[in-house]
């Protein structure tokens, strides 16, 4: 598994991702982005040095999901992170692009703290940060009006320090899901 920088070479794959009714539906802009607007905020990630945006490959060097970081700040050693995968993306995917994302964010970058927003009406994500180790540091009343109804955002956290532990967890997690793949199909009893 890897993270890949995203390049000119690859940016582009992941706007069907991120138009996928799935994916941008639990976005804060989730309305369908064209082409021309992908391109454009491509060029002004270029001359952004505090976000950085990765390619989450697997094992197999198939492009599998996006993992990026924001307001990185190098003086408080803090960032936001957020990702998806891609719409076809396999049982385990989530788990083990936020094992290798965060444990970038801590060991090679040297962050200290990442940081999350959810919006409290997606669920996957709000259970998918606590089972990975973050910690619920607040919520922010009716702060994103969907187009139909104010929705509260809760802001999630996990330490440098908290990591290895909850680094150990996933990888035993991943193993087991590994483990799970493996297994035949049951026996057809007829």
């Amino acid at each position: 598994m890897a993270l890949i920088p995203l390049n000119i070479n690859n940016y582009e794959q992941i706007l069907a991702w991120r138009n996928s009714p799935n994916v941008r539906n639990a976005m804060f802009h989730s309305q369908e982005i064209s082409l021309k607007e992908h391109q454009e905020w491509f060029k002004k990630l270029q001359r952004n040095d505090d976000r950085q945006w990765f390619i989450f490959q697997d094992s197999e060097g198939m492009a599998q999901g996006v993992v990026y970081f924001n307001d990185i700040n190098g003086v408080h050693s803090t960032a936001f992170w957020g990702f998806y995968t891609r719409p076809e993306a396999l049982l385990g995917t989530g788990i083990r692009l936020a094992l290798e994302a965060i444990d970038h964010l801590f060991n090679k970058l040297e962050i200290n703290k990442l940081c999350a927003e959810v919006r409290s009406d997606n669920q996957r994500s709000l259970i998918f940060h606590q089972k990975i180790g973050f910690i619920e540091e607040g919520v922010f009343r009716s702060q994103y009006f969907n187009g139909q109804q104010s929705i509260d955002i809760i802001r999630f956290g996990i330490l440098s320090g908290e990591w290895p532990i909850h680094k150990e967890q996933l990888q035993k997690r991943i193993c087991e899901l590994s483990l799970l793949a493996e297994r035949p199909p049951p026996a057809d009893i007829t």
